[in-house]
């Protein structure tokens, strides 16, 4: 017995799908078929943004459109096994991460607008980071001479070469604490908020610990944009090269 074309691609998605989704679509109205406007293209082809930010500070909710993962094996099983093209749902999923990505440029150039200081609010930052920045450097050197030693067996070198790490420890200390004033005497805008994150558009503070930081760069939201972004300059580059 032979088959159509037609009649071949729906045995195949009978065999991944199950035969009564196939039997019943027209009659079950709360499962459109996959190419309905109601389904959401971008959780077809990539991540859509609303799954990304789930459970963070920028939860958008629920996607208005349909996430239903049966859609999704069959988009990945047409596309990848049976070799079918559906360029209009990647230029849906582009036209969505645009409107992302714009909004997270806006707030980039908002964020960093609102770091600009008074050239004296510059000079006090300026100073305190460079102090920072000799001390990080004299402990990195103290710290290398320290293993040095160690390997070398000189306990009495040893044993001055860690009090005079404390000390410059100390010292640091004491200077970070400085810092940490004339940041909160520069104003609200300005406190804990010396640069702004590239990827994600939040505010990261020269005083947090080496720990925060990689807390930052890790958390659902940074990685959220990364990708996105990543994303996006993929498919831009793409159509700009087809001079679509």
């Amino acid at each position: 017995m032979s088959y159509t074309a037609a009649e071949e691609q729906r045995k195949r998605l009978e065999q991944l799908m199950g035969k009564e989704a196939l039997i019943y679509t027209s009659v079950r109205r709360k499962d459109p078929e996959m190419t309905s406007h109601r389904v959401c293209k971008a959780f077809l082809v990539g991540s859509c943004p609303y799954d990304m930010f789930t459970g963070t500070k920028q939860d958008l909710g629920k996607c208005p459109q349909l996430h239903l993962e049966k859609h999704k094996l069959e988009y990945e099983y047409r596309t990848k096994q049976l070799g079918e093209s559906f360029p209009e749902f990647e230029r849906e999923y582009y036209m969505v991460l645009s409107k992302f990505i714009n909004e997270l440029d806006k707030t980039l150039e908002v964020a960093q607008k609102r770091l600009e200081h008074t050239p004296e609010e510059k000079e006090k930052i300026i100073q305190v980071t460079k102090e920072l920045d000799q001390l990080d450097t004299l402990i990195g050197l103290i710290t290398k001479e320290l293993e040095y030693l160690m390997n070398v067996n000189e306990p009495l070198k040893t044993l001055k070469e860690a009090q005079k790490l404390e000390q410059v420890l100390k010292q640091r200390e004491k200077v970070a604490e400085t810092a940490r004033g004339i940041v909160e005497n520069i104003g609200q805008t300005s406190q804990q908020k010396l640069q702004v994150c590239e990827g994600c558009g939040a505010y990261l503070s020269r005083l947090d610990s080496d720990r925060r930081l990689a807390d930052h760069f890790v958390g659902k939201i940074h990685l959220a944009y990364v990708s996105m972004r990543q994303t996006y300059d993929e498919l831009n580059h793409k159509y700009k090269r087809m001079g679509v």
